[in-house]
């Protein structure tokens, strides 16, 4: 078994070389793999001529394997053009061990993630506890600073092992080994070298060696008194795992670390310059990332702040690199997000530059229109990307999940998107976006559905894009009805000057009846105040009932009444409702209509409450509410008013204003949540300091702004009708 192959051999090639020598001892590869301490993998890799520069530890385990002469060994190092190498030979009997360094700068906003680390490595013997997190997000750092606090609970050691340079998790056991002043090359000399100790061995970057899991696992049931803390932009994904996500820091760690590292480079404070604003600015763009952060800084520390702040979207990169003590993929945040990238499948990569496009977060489905004609795998790339840290979770809205890139990811993602797919994804998201608005706005007036003025909430920044897609692409129509599809949720939630920039994008002469009808409804609905409403809204009007579009036109009346009521003409205002509301009912016979079945009595409580009966416009309103109710709907009648008391406010009607609030505070129950009362309560601030009440206006601000349990009821309405009453008083009126 033991016989060599001698001269006639004619192999050059160590992976011919390596399976004449297998085949000649009538081995599989499996039995070499096993006798080696090396995976199948590994040596079906070496074999096809994959691996062509092998580990020295590797080439050593494989000889010994098979038993070779020194003249096979050397025959077989020959191919490799390194017969001589002094690393292939045996190893001294002392290595040098790598404890780990304390981190190089103070760290900034980790006590919570030091202690719940921390936790975790003193909880169970034999634990795995791995790190993850975006690149740049500070891992190493936190781990070195969790190391220190629990060194004294490892007699045996603390160990250090970079594997940012092993590509092969065949060759990680052997790197680990090394640190830990071991020569072995399997996981059974390690065990064995770290039996009976305490041992904690840090274990870094092992992202491009995730497959080494399994070994770790393996390494720990051997030696169960060692621990081992990892850190990886992925998790490892073995059982043994306790996976602990490092998140970007919050605000205010991110302007502290900001402040320390200005200082450091010998820059003034910002508290002390005025620059807290721009510093403040700089971190939202970093999106807390502490690498990004430290990048700004110092560029801050060059040009100030505010300077910076000014150019830092048209920049492609910094002007300054960060330091020269990091590894040369953590001297930029392009190089740190392009090391995460490389790693990543087709369909990931090509998915991550499309999601750029959208400037917030967005859902799955939204996912789907941006990886339009590649949707079938779109889930299974995000999932990569979620892996990777490349994709976060956003805030969820209500039961539907929420993902977004982090800032500096997406900038550097956005660089990388190809001309071509940028327009495929304009494309998908403008269809995405025109039917998600036309089921919204369906919702909305058809149920008075709350939960979709939310989610055109959340969704607005994917709307927008949309939206400008179908404007560019001279679908001008499909624009129009888009638009009137959402006026009234992005009214409701406080969005009107967004609103008319959106309808100033388009233009009239483009449209056609329908659509014209549709733009100019939208109009009237942003800009209630405009001196030409009435004209505008009769218009739209005339225009829908001609389409004979039943819905607009109803919607178009009840704009119309109340440009009447503003010009004063009550009974022209009155025929205007009369004519929604039969309207209404021709429509309602066939689907319901909350929004107009709602509006009508709404209407005719402002033209009484303008008219200074306010006993018949609460009558009117709470009919308005008892309608929504009956109709089974969750329109809410108290979110109309606060929007009807702002543009009262708007117009100097103080008195009016208060009483609207005063009438919706009774109208909002209690099981809406907070919302609605810190919308109203922000309002009723508003106006108690346009009526320079400072106290009430404090009082109304801490309501908006708690999050305790709603106040109760009886209180509400008593400060609401004390708004009431200090606006008369102001404005004269008894």
């Amino acid at each position: 078994m033991n016989d060599s192959l001698g001269p006639a051999r004619r192999t050059s090639s160590f992976a011919a070389m390596l399976r004449e020598l297998r085949e000649a001892r009538s081995l599989t590869q499996q039995e070499l793999a096993a006798a080696a301490g090396l995976s199948v993998d590994a040596v079906s890799a070496l074999e096809r001529g994959r691996r062509t520069q092998p580990q020295p530890h590797t080439v050593r385990s494989l000889a010994s394997a098979l038993q070779l002469r020194d003249a096979d060994r050397m025959a077989l190092l020959s191919t490799l053009g390194r017969a001589g190498d002094g690393a292939l030979e045996m190893p001294p009997r002392t290595l040098t061990t790598r404890p780990p360094s304390p981190p190089a700068v103070p760290v900034v906003g980790r006590d919570d993630e030091v202690a719940e680390i921390v936790a975790a490595l003193r909880a169970t013997p034999g634990r795995l506890v791995t790190l993850t997190g975006p690149g740049g997000v500070g891992k190493t750092t936190v781990a070195l600073v969790a190391a220190d606090v629990v060194a004294a609970d490892h007699p045996g050691g603390v160990y250090f092992a970079d594997l940012t340079d092993v590509t092969d998790p065949d060759d990680a056991v052997a790197v680990v080994a090394r640190a830990a002043g071991s020569h072995a090359d399997t996981v059974t000399g390690l065990a064995a070298h770290l039996a009976g100790t305490s041992a904690l061995l840090v274990l870094d970057n092992l992202e491009r060696v995730t497959a080494c899991g399994p070994q770790l696992v393996e390494l720990l049931a051997a030696a169960p008194a060692a621990v081992v803390l990892a850190t990886s932009r992925v998790p490892l994904r073995v059982r043994r795992e306790r996976e602990v996500r490092i998140a970007p820091l919050g605000p205010a760690a991110a302007v502290r670390l900001f402040g320390e590292r200005l200082a450091a480079a010998g820059a003034p404070p910002p508290a002390g310059s005025g620059d807290d604003g721009a510093v403040a600015q700089l971190c939202r763009r970093a999106d807390g990332l502490p690498l990004a952060i430290e990048l700004l800084a110092a560029a801050a520390a060059r040009l100030g702040p505010r300077e910076l702040l000014k150019r830092v979207d048209q920049l492609t990169d910094l002007p300054v690199a960060g330091p020269r003590d990091l590894p040369a993929r953590q001297r930029t945040m392009a190089a740190t997000i392009e090391w995460s990238c490389r790693m990543l499948g087709p369909a990931a990569r090509r998915l991550l530059p499309r999601l750029a496009m959208v400037p917030g977060s967005f859902s799955l489905d939204t996912v789907d229109a941006i990886a339009a004609p590649d949707a079938a795998g779109a889930v299974g790339a995000l999932a990569e990307l979620i892996e990777h840290s490349l994709v976060t979770r956003g805030d969820d809205a209500g039961l539907v999940a929420r993902f977004r890139l982090l800032e500096p990811v997406r900038r550097y993602a956005l660089e990388t998107l190809e001309p071509t797919d940028r327009e495929q994804v304009r494309r998908g998201v403008a269809q995405w976006a025109l039917r998600a608005a036309r089921e919204h706005g369906a919702r909305i007036r058809g149920r008075g559905d709350m939960t979709a003025v939310e989610q055109v909430e959340v969704d607005r920044h994917v709307l927008r894009l949309g939206f400008d897609q179908l404007v560019d692409a001279r679908r001008h129509d499909d624009a129009a009805e888009l638009l009137w599809s959402v006026w009234l949720p992005l009214w409701m939630t406080g969005h009107t000057h967004e609103g008319l920039a959106w309808t100033d994008r388009l233009h009239e002469d483009d449209l056609s009846e329908g659509g014209r009808a549709r733009w100019l409804v939208a109009r009237a609905g942003f800009n209630r105040v405009a001196a030409d409403l009435f004209a505008t809204a009769e218009r739209a009007m005339r225009l829908a009932e001609r389409i004979d579009d039943v819905s607009l036109a109803t919607e178009a009346a009840i704009f119309a009444s109340a440009a009447a009521l503003r010009l004063e003409d009550f009974d022209g205002s009155g025929v205007l409702l009369a004519r929604a509301e039969a309207h209404m009912k021709e429509r309602l016979d066939v689907e319901r209509d909350v929004w107009a079945a709602v509006h009508v009595p709404i209407g005719r409580g402002d033209g009484a409450l303008l008219r200074g009966d306010r006993s018949a416009a609460a009558r009117h309103w709470r009919g308005a509410a008892a309608t929504a109710q009956e109709l089974g709907s969750g329109f809410s009648v108290a979110a109309v008013l606060a929007e009807c008391a702002q543009a009262a406010r708007g117009e100097g009607r103080l008195d009016d204003a208060a009483v609207m609030l005063a009438v919706a505070g009774g109208l909002a129950p209690q099981r809406d949540g907070h919302r609605p009362r810190a919308h109203l309560a922000g309002v009723a601030a508003a106006v108690a300091a346009d009526l320079g009440d400072v106290a009430s206006a404090q009082w109304w601000e801490g309501v908006a702004e708690s999050d305790a349990a709603p106040l109760d009821t009886d209180e509400l309405g008593e400060r609401f009708w004390e708004l009431v009453r200090r606006a008369d008083t102001v404005s004269g009126r008894d």
